[in-house]
């Protein structure tokens, strides 16, 4: 359970001089912008954005945010945490503001050509389509991550009662109970679209200890959702995440052989069953 942190650098300079072909950035990508929009948000260090990018190289797609769930959430650092290796897309960002789409090109080198598959050993070249979806300032982040904060005090009171009826018997018909073992709630169901196995959805989520209540991990106290990929997580998570709808919120209640068994995991001992609030953003 983690949020996506990609590095980012701060306001750079960059060759003004155009060509038929776009210009060039200051690390030496070759950039396109196909909107250049001249009023919109430009990033700046420290602002979180949301970006959608499909990678090519040659005709084949490498990977694409657009078929694992939507935009994807990076975190802009300040620029004294500037990567050795500066990934083309932080150069694309610098060069655009929201609601920009553009595309930037990557040379491949040796390494990167080891690891393609046979059929793609000759391209010299990687393409990236880019979409600026959304910026959030420092100010807007901080109000953000404040207002998550306090729904994540909301939620430990909700789970808190809900576990205390669990433990007391009173949950009744609400209760429902899985093959698996796994039990749950459905708190609200969700009007979105089924979640699938492979889907990659944005999760809030707060869990506890089920023998103390004792919260070991929660989105809420990091600003807000964390993308899931459905397949990759605790079985008793991925099985629970199948049965909602986007947009729905369930209490997960997951034994330890659908968590993490007789192994311990952070702030959670061996052998612990797992109680979740779960809600996934439309």
């Amino acid at each position: 359970m983690r949020i996506l942190l990609l590095a980012f650098i701060g306001f750079a300079l960059f060759q003004t001089a155009c060509t038929e072909k776009g210009i060039k950035t200051e690390h030496g990508f070759r950039f396109i912008n196909h909107t250049n929009l001249k009023d919109g948000v430009k990033p700046q260090p420290g602002d979180k954005v949301l970006v959608n990018v499909t990678t090519f190289v040659g005709d084949t797609i490498m990977g694409s945010t657009w078929k694992t769930g939507g935009a994807r959430e990076i975190l802009l650092f300040e620029k004294d945490k500037l990567p050795k290796r500066i990934p083309p897309i932080y150069d694309a960002l610098l060069l655009m503001v929201k609601g920009d789409s553009a595309t930037i090109y990557q040379d491949l080198d040796s390494m990167m050509i080891a690891s393609l598959p046979p059929a793609l050993k000759k391209e010299k070249v990687a393409r990236f389509e880019v979409s600026l979806v959304e910026v959030l300032n420092k100010e807007e982040l901080a109000k953000k991550e404040e207002a998550a904060k306090a729904k994540g005090m909301e939620v430990q009171t909700t789970i808190n009662q809900i576990l205390a009826d669990y433990k007391a018997n009173k949950l009744g018909d609400r209760l429902k109970k899985t093959a698996s073992g796994l039990e749950y709630v459905v708190q609200e169901q969700g009007t979105g679209t089924q979640v699938k196995l492979g889907d990659k959805v944005p999760t809030n989520y707060y869990g506890v200890l089920k023998s103390d209540g004792k919260m070991f991990d929660n989105s809420y106290d990091r600003g807000g959702a964390t993308p899931f990929t459905v397949g990759q997580m605790i079985p008793g998570f991925d099985e629970g995440l199948q049965l909602m709808n986007r947009g729905g919120t369930y209490i997960f209640f997951i034994p330890s052989k659908l968590g993490y068994a007789d192994q311990p995991a952070g702030a959670i001992p061996p052998n612990s069953d797992l109680v979740f609030f779960v809600n996934i953003e439309s």
